[in-house]
């Protein structure tokens, strides 16, 4: 007796779920696999799994953006979080410290090759103001102050 043997292909089994983001304070809802689950319970919590996984690990454009998200309201220390209760605010922002960087690094966390390439090349697009045209306008405001003086 042969049979026919059909090739057997893996899929994973996916969920969607909801998970509040303290520090985004908004609730997503994200699709996920079983693993990615039990990886954010060890974690214990959505906004601890998000920070504190590395790329390499996350292998999610999302989970990037969201990182990003998260580290530039964490730098700015954002007023928009709860804003009728500052103490709540303040509790958030301490429990998440250990994840606080600077905002000029955290702009930069999670972009695809594309996008800081073009992050680049618009940062240097900005056009400097060349030095002659700011030491003319020092000379003429000290002037002016001469003037005034006598």
């Amino acid at each position: 007796q042969l049979s026919t043997r059909l090739p057997k292909t893996w899929k994973p089994q996916l969920f969607e779920r909801q998970f509040y983001s303290e520090i985004l304070d908004v609730t997503l809802t994200i699709t996920v696999t079983m693993r990615t689950l039990d990886l954010i319970d060890e974690a214990y919590g959505f906004d601890f799994y998000i920070l504190k996984t590395p790329k390499a690990d996350m292998c999610s454009k999302l989970g990037m953006d969201l990182k990003r998200t998260m580290l530039l309201r964490l730098a700015r220390r954002d007023p928009k979080l709860h804003p009728d209760d500052p103490a709540r605010r303040e509790a958030i922002y301490n429990k998440y410290q250990e994840f606080a960087i600077p905002e000029e690094e955290a702009e930069w966390v999670g972009l695809s090759l594309e996008e800081a390439i073009e992050k680049q090349r618009l940062l240097e697009k900005k056009d400097p103001v060349p030095l002659f045209k700011v030491y003319a306008e020092e000379l003429i405001s000290q002037l002016k102050e001469q003037a005034l003086q006598k």
